[in-house]
């Protein structure tokens, strides 16, 4: 009984035309899929006099570092600005927010701002837009979330005492200071007719620290510098604000950071 042949197969090169257009497909959506790791490098200035290696001796007491640096940090969540500066930190600042809408057809309203809840209009039923947005007003709370209130001029400017602390009531012939800069005094002749009482404004009381901070530290190597480091949800307009804080009170050179969770 004859074996029966194979036929002579030729080698063919393997086809990876397929292969290779899964993997220009794959590849960018693992990518996009990827977590990466956030990488923070810390700058660390060891004293010089101090040796790495063990059997180096220390002849010289390290010096110490005299730099005259202020540090101004203001740091911004969704209900508190706090101020940090010399390593320390001044009592934090509450505040409530609400946010001003002006419709097109000139429907006029102030509603309280919640996290990640959109305000509704009344009159439609639907929610504002953020270009009906037209203001965003930080109003001093204390813990409890009371709004706490002060004295203003018909011009709108915040009054103190001579430290600096918001005055809530006047009488004639006290002195008041006016939240201009330079400070401008007033003598009380009429309270009734110059003043009135109003919610006190977190951008002027940020200012008022401010200030007084600059009055302090104005010999600082970096009395010009401040960082406004901030949640990711705080609105962007915020920011700016309180930026325009910040100028006002004599600190141009202004640097943004985020506050990582």
């Amino acid at each position: 009984m004859s074996k029966l042949k194979r036929p002579d197969i030729e080698p063919q090169e393997m086809d990876l035309k397929c292969f290779m257009n899964l993997m220009v497909v794959l590849i960018p959506m693992l990518l996009i899929s990827a977590e990466f790791a956030k990488v923070a490098v810390i700058d660390i200035k060891l004293p010089e006099a101090r040796g790495s290696q063990t059997n180096t001796a220390v002849t010289e007491q390290p010096q110490e570092d005299k730099s005259e640096k202020l540090l101004l940090t203001a740091i911004i969540t969704d209900s508190v600005v706090t101020l940090g500066a010399k390593g320390g930190f001044m009592p934090s600042l509450f505040y409530r927010e609400y946010h001003r809408y002006l419709t097109k057809d000139n429907f006029d309203t102030t509603i309280e701002y919640t996290p990640g809840v959109q305000p509704i209009n009344p009159r439609t039923g639907k929610e504002f837009s953020i270009h009906e947005r037209y203001d965003i007003y930080l109003y001093t709370s204390d813990e409890n979330r009371n709004i706490l209130r002060s004295l203003y001029t018909k011009f709108g400017e915040m009054l103190t005492d001579v430290d600096g602390v918001p005055v809530k009531e006047a009488k004639v012939g006290d002195t008041v200071y006016a939240l201009t800069n330079p400070r401008r005094r007033v003598i009380v002749k009429n309270p009734g007719e110059e003043f009135e009482t109003r919610p006190l404004s977190a951008y002027d009381e940020l200012k008022n620290r401010l200030m007084k901070v600059k009055e302090r530290y104005r010999e600082a190597v970096d009395a010009d510098d401040i960082i406004i480091a901030a949640e990711n949800e705080v609105i962007y307009d915020k920011i700016v604000q309180i930026m325009d804080a910040a100028r006002t009170a004599e600190f141009p050179n202004i640097s943004i950071a985020k506050l990582r969770g």
